[in-house]
């Protein structure tokens, strides 16, 4: 969208009232600070005062030190004051919706929060006061939960001014000294950091500012200026404006206005980063004011700022993107070999994808202009590859980049992306039937004839009755028939016809043809992929599927096989073969495709071994399936089978059968006799460590002590042997406790000192230590007994065991 969208003279109008709110002021909330002196003791003194109540609150520390006071003023203000910072007092504000304490239930209500904080170890109190200052009441000491005056006092040891004579009779008040007494004096009303009192008032202008952010967020640029230059105009001393002018800033950038807007954007936006220098938005705002100046010709000028925010804001996402345009302005012979350098450098140091994309586009094109090909091609397909998103950003610069492509006759890469920007225009647009046209040309340039083809037919589709239909007509026909009959010709041949006769015999034949040219020139993915537009039963795409299928076993591609049998309803193979298949499916976790293609290929089947192999996958399938009680059945059959052949390898089907047997009450007791079994044939297998651990969980449910400890001892020797500690030092401490239930305290000690070489949590620390001191009380050995206790609470006395070292060592202490 340009700025040729709105009228000229109402455009400058709009300029003009963006940036009037540079010298605007407000008035409302009264924020007063004065410093000043007591026995050379310095304090400050911020005064708060507002046309109705609201809440100020100390937050204090474990210490009662008063880290910070913040105050909440419900409504919307429109203006605020800069973040303020003093010697001993720092103040802001912000903006938030908070909920109800009182009602949870009632919506969220918008305030302005007023935070300030101590500076330099000075200390702060705060007071509600009247709204008279100048008179001897004394300041309560207990204050009201709302008032429309506060004072917030920062001193360095204590509170200035206090009378300690009044206060002696009277504790509920103090003479506080910032009231000021009446004076024939003449006097000078304190003055804010703005020289004049601030006021606010409940607006509407945060709904405005909220929709000009949306409008920003959605690139819609032209429709956020006039709603700033509406919302500036009806609320001309809004706490948005500095926002709002930013907003406007950034809208008249990506608006791409005339010569006139740079001269606006550098005008106001010099103004805007000398008044908020230090805002978050400032190394864009200078950014921006580096291209304007650049778009002017004032390289100087534009250097000045991109230096400026690579040196003073390294950390924004500007730095590089600032690095950026200084190496674009490197043009010279003699800066060749200097520019990659930044380049390089900035696109190393690009905080987000889109800045990165535009750093390497940028270096891609500087590269296209120095003769560099296939280091641009290799930035160009980065980009496109990674974030082919960024070529729709900007619709005008990408179309040039498309031009600089075609003057060095990089062909391919244009083909690329015009066809990419073809699908993300509107299809009735004048730019999609140009783009398509570009690409077909840049395709058939570069010798991509399939592609210049499906470009010419696309063209054809959508702009059937353009001024260049029949242009591009001619050159789909001299691209196909133009040909001698080479294969590669053929292909074409078939395109043109498929393409040219639609839904009709002569298509249909082609397309057959087609496929069986790709099928004996063993481009099998080729066929596969073309499905959809042969029979169902096309014994020309069972071949080719059947060949693919043999070509990834041979390269043990089972990811191929499962992707190319996803959609397949049968496949042709040997025994062997299907085996394989369906082995390799079993593995993708693709249990229901490999049920459906091989749960009948034992009827083919003539020799126990390959029978085993199906039983065993077949079983395995099942038990994935959820189908426990068919699995069980073939399970046995499988066990029965490999006793019977002494095949061990299949014995592991035993591991499924326990778990279904296991959870099923009924066939509980089966599942424990085969364990004994597994224990067995699989002595040292990590497959044992789960089953166990069940075993474990069961006899601690039946509160079988003795098959507990058993099954403790067994995970802790496993564990050992393997080398894998998943379940300590849970089976551990259990096996401990039983260990301390039948007196065996010095097995027991070896047992917790060999799990104190593991590196435990604080709760499993402290039950350690708790147990050893447990052991040692026992055993009488009392100073090794508290000891432990004391290792234990040097972790803390909170936690639960924590709790029971502490209970344990007053019982030591009691005793003593």
């Amino acid at each position: 969208m340009t700025l040729g969208l709105l009228h000229q003279v109402r455009f400058y109008m709009l300029l003009y009232v963006l940036f009037m709110a540079f010298i605007k002021t407000a008035n409302a909330l009264e924020v007063k600070l004065n410093h000043g002196k007591e026995n050379q003791q310095p304090f400050a003194i911020l005064n708060l005062r507002n046309s109705y109540p609201f809440t100020c609150e100390q937050k204090v520390n474990i210490t009662g030190i008063v880290e910070h006071i913040s105050c909440k003023i419900e409504g919307i203000p429109q203006s605020g004051f800069n973040p303020t910072k003093s010697s001993m007092i720092s103040f802001s504000y912000e903006m938030k919706e908070l909920p109800n304490p009182d009602n949870p239930n009632e919506a969220p209500k918008r305030y302005m929060v007023v935070n300030i904080y101590p500076n330099n170890n000075s200390k702060l109190k705060l007071f509600s006061v009247f709204s008279d200052l100048k008179n001897e009441k004394p300041i309560p000491v207990t204050r009201k939960a709302l008032s429309k005056s506060y004072q917030i006092v920062a001193y360095t040891n204590k509170l200035p001014f206090i009378n300690p004579n009044e206060n002696m009779g009277n504790r509920y008040s103090i003479n506080f000294p910032i009231s000021i007494p009446k004076t024939s004096t003449p006097t000078i009303s304190e003055l804010d950091i703005n020289r004049k009192p601030l006021e606010y008032n409940a607006g509407k202008d945060l709904d405005a500012f909220m929709e000009i952010k949306d409008d920003i967020k959605n690139k819609e640029y032209v429709t956020a200026l006039k709603k700033i230059s509406e919302t500036l105009t009806e609320y001309p001393d809004t706490i948005f404006a500095k926002d709002l002018i930013y907003y406007a800033i950034v809208a008249l950038d990506k608006a791409k206005g005339d010569n006139e807007t740079n001269k606006v954007i550098i005008d106001r936006g010099t103004q805007w980063v000398k008044a908020y220098a230090s805002d978050d938005n400032a190394p864009e705002v200078m950014y921006i004011l580096g291209k304007s100046y650049l778009s002017e010709n004032r390289v100087k000028d534009s250097l000045y700022y991109f230096n400026r925010v690579a040196e003073e804001h390294e950390t924004s996402r500007y730095a590089p993107l600032s690095k950026m345009q200084i190496a674009n302005s490197l043009t010279s012979k003699a800066d060749i070999k200097r520019a990659p350098l930044i380049y390089r450098e900035a696109y190393q140091q690009a905080k987000d994808l889109e800045s990165a994309a535009e750093i390497a586009i940028s270096w891609a094109r500087f590269s296209i202009r120095n003769d560099d090909f296939d280091h641009a091609n290799d930035l160009f397909l980065k980009v496109f590859k990674v974030f082919p998103a960024y070529f729709l950003i900007d619709m005008e610069d990408s179309i040039d980049i498309l031009q600089e492509l075609e003057d060095k006759q990089r062909f391919s890469l244009a083909a690329t992306i015009a066809e990419y920007l073809s699908g993300n225009v509107p299809i009735d647009s004048e730019q999609h039937s140009w783009l398509l046209m570009k690409a077909s040309e840049f395709a058939m340039h570069a010798g991509e004839f399939d592609k210049s083809h499906k470009l010419n037919v696309e063209f054809l589709h959508y702009h059937p009755n353009h001024k260049l239909a029949d242009a591009i007509r001619a050159r789909d026909d001299s691209l196909l028939f133009d040909i001698s009959g080479s294969y590669d010709e053929k292909i074409k041949r078939y395109d043109h016809i498929i393409a040219t006769y639609p839904n009709t015999e002569n298509a249909k034949r082609a397309m057959e043809l087609k496929a069986k040219l790709f099928l004996e020139n063993k481009e099998y993915l080729k066929v596969i992929a073309m499905k959809d537009d042969l029979p169902s039963d096309s014994e020309i795409l069972q071949q080719a599927i059947d060949n693919q299928v043999l070509i990834y076993l041979e390269n043990h591609s089972c990811n191929g096989i499962a992707g190319l049998l996803s959609n397949a309803n049968k496949v042709s193979l040997t025994v062997k073969d299907s085996l394989d298949v369906f082995e390799c499916l079993y593995n993708q976790a693709n249990y229901k495709k490999a049920d459906e293609l091989f749960s009948g290929l034992h009827k083919h089947i003539k020799d126990g071994e390959n029978e085993l192999k199906w039983l065993y996958l077949q079983a395995n399938t099942l038990f994935a399936l959820g189908r426990d009680n068919e699995a069980l059945k073939a399970s046995r059959d499988v066990m029965d089978l490999a006793f019977a052949m002494g095949q061990r390898k299949y014995y592991d089907i035993a591991f499924k059968m326990f778990d279904v047997l296991f959870d099923d009450d009924r066939t509980k007791n089966d599942a424990i006799s085969l364990s004994a079994k597994i224990d067995s044939w699989f002595p040292n297998d990590n497959r044992l460590l789960p089953m166990h651990f069940a075993l474990l969980n069961n006899a601690q449910n039946n509160k079988d002590k003795l098959a507990l400890r058993h099954e403790a001892n067994v995970i802790i020797r496993l564990q050992k042997s393997l080398k894998q500690y998943d379940y300590s030092p849970y089976v551990n401490f259990i096996y401990i406790n039983g260990l301390i239930d039948e007196n065996k305290y010095e097995e027991a000690l070896n047992q917790l000192e060999w799990l104190g070489k593991f590196k435990l949590n604080t709760d499993d620390r402290q039950q350690r230590f708790y147990k050893i001191a447990n052991v040692n009380y026992s055993l009488k050995q009392m100073d090794k007994s508290k000891q432990a206790l004391n290792d234990c609470l040097e972790l803390g006395n909170t936690t639960t065991w924590g709790t029971l070292c502490n209970n344990a060592m007053g019982l030591h202490n009691n005793f003593e």
